[in-house]
């Protein structure tokens, strides 16, 4: 990196409003409407400490944008020491240096700040980018980043306000290279371009700023390491909110709540008298055959009923089992360090038991750790591997593209149908019900009675554990990564177990329900907002 001398920042700027709108907090709104309402207005003494996981995290994200700084070509202003108070004044006069690069730009208009990571100089327009630790793109390699793209199409806005490129930003992700955004382009199917929708997310920013609209709590899988967490459970609590039911986010919620406003109002639902042609329902967006499964679920939230499944599994023991859970650290480009194995053998009707795993110590080793996983499940073809949903599968598969000398068919070989059973997938989501919010491995090894050995396991602490164990090397740490690991494989043993034996019903006994009771969407007048 070369720094420039050709402009000096100059030049104090009063200090803005502390409820300015910042691309930071359209980013929340992507992915929680109510961190944004309680950074805004919520009690600070309620605030849960940040996790050890998100600091980590902090940290691993401004080595990432060093390292991606410290590659640039060109020339550059760096203002990132600029006092903050005189910096959008600064960034205005460093547009007009001759360099390729300013860093830690600030822009102010009207009620909104912008704080880049980056303005880049091309075909002399400025453009407006960040630098990110994970992919610009959504899993289908297409469509942006949602909370990515409010972001920086945030900056863009403003920057074409002061004669910069409003028509596109950028997204440096983790592979190193710049992802363009185009403000006119749509952010997904059906969906308004970005532009739109970054304008949309701003007025509603406004709103809950200025308390003309309030948001609500929902369960999702981001709240474990959400500040506001316990505040949040309390309100769901208390308001039986649909979220509760696993699967029953935002958007059918919204569906769902002018026929059923609580989870036992839904649970009350008569499908039936729902049913339209096809399998669609009055309900915009909702199969019946998903409304039953909601339903269903909402039955065992309000009855507090034993689990159970809805047909025959088809599952049984075999004299060799595998199971299989990975560990990866997604900060380092998903670098797969662990493949844990519970492994369950019976010979002469005796069962015996122990945790097999390979660990990859650093990169140079993920290669032969694989390979030695590879060779070890695919000694027994008629082994029986389970896994807790899709992860070890495509994990794998990626892995092999990165080392096709393992062999792609052997790889595939170990996910095929009959050989391999998905728990999450093929089994707990399709075909059971359980009294649970959530149907995660955890959640549902808990209920089976079993507890993991370590009261602070979770994902996230374990890729935290490992990354302090890559720079210190204590052993220590490293059997704490292990038990983890090992308490994992064990779980979906429980598990597998555990549904196996299930009861088997067609659906919960309750007490009948006249298609009178329903109500039509016009009705829910009748209910006053929980929130």
């Amino acid at each position: 990196m070369m720094p420039s001398s050709a402009c000096e920042p100059v030049g104090p700027t009063p200090l803005p409003a502390a409820s300015r709108i910042t691309g930071t907090m359209l980013a929340d709104l992507v992915r929680c409407e109510m961190r944004v309402q309680l950074d805004l207005h919520g009690d600070p003494a309620i605030r849960a400490p940040v996790s050890g996981f998100v600091e980590m995290l902090w940290r691993q994200g401004n080595r990432h944008e060093e390292h991606i700084l410290d590659k640039l070509a060109g020339r550059t202003l760096d203002l990132r020491k600029v006092p903050i108070a005189e910096r959008a004044e600064a960034t205005i006069a460093a547009m007009e240096c001759d360099v390729d690069w300013i860093f830690g730009a600030r822009l102010l208009q009207e009620d909104m700040e912008g704080r880049p990571d980056l303005l880049h100089r091309e075909g002399g327009m400025w453009t407006a980018g960040d630098v990110k630790a994970g992919d610009p793109l959504q899993p289908n390699g297409r469509d942006p980043r949602r909370e990515y793209a409010a972001q920086v199409g945030h900056y863009a806005g403003m920057l074409g306000a002061v004669g910069g490129a409003g028509d596109r930003a950028f997204v440096i992700g983790s592979k190193g290279l710049p992802v363009w955004y185009d403000m006119a382009a749509p952010v997904g199917r059906d969906a308004p371009s970005l532009g739109a929708f970054v304008g949309g997310l701003a007025e509603r920013a406004r709103a809950i700023r200025d308390a003309r609209e309030t948001a609500r709590p929902a369960l999702s899988s981001q709240c474990g390491m959400c500040v506001w967490r316990s505040n949040c459970r309390g309100l769901l609590d208390e308001a039986e909110d649909l979220t509760l039911v696993p699967g029953l986010g935002r958007s059918v919620r919204k569906s769902v709540e002018p026929l059923a406003r609580t989870v036992a109002d839904l649970a009350d639902v008569d499908v039936n008298a729902l049913k339209e042609g096809g399998g669609r329902t009055s309900i915009a967006g909702l199969g019946a055959a998903r409304l039953v499964t909601f339903r269903e679920r909402a039955r065992m939230l309000v009855s507090g009923a034993p689990p159970y499944s809805t047909r025959p599994l088809g599952l049984e023991r075999h004299d060799l089992e595998h199971h299989l859970d990975l560990e990866t650290d997604p900060t380092a480009d998903d670098f797969v360090y662990l493949h844990g194995i519970w492994r369950r053998r019976r010979d002469g009707g005796i069962d015996a038991e122990d945790y097999v795993y390979f660990l990859a110590e650093d990169r140079s080793q993920e290669r032969d750790a694989f390979a030695a996983a590879v060779d070890f499940l695919s000694t027994d073809p008629a082994a029986l591997i389970t896994t807790f949903s899709a992860f070890e599968k495509t994990t794998y598969r990626r892995l092999v593209q990165r080392y096709p000398e393992v062999g792609t068919e052997r790889v595939e070989a170990l996910f095929t149908a009959g050989r391999c059973v998905d728990l999450y997938f093929d089994v707990i989501l399709k075909f059971t019900h359980w009294p649970l919010n959530s149907l995660g491995l955890k959640a549902v090894a808990k209920y089976l009675g079993f507890r993991w050995d370590d009261k602070e396991a979770s994902g996230a602490a374990s890729i935290a554990w490992f990354v302090e164990w890559a720079q210190t090397r204590d052993p220590a740490l490293l059997e704490r990564i292990l038990q983890y690991n090992r308490d994992d494989c064990l779980a979906s043993r429980i598990v597998f177990d555990g549904v196996m034996a299930l009861p088997v019903m067609p659906a919960l006994p309750w007490r009948e329900v006249s298609s009178a009771a329903v109500q039509s969407p016009a009705a829910s007048t009748c209910h006053e907002p929980l929130f």
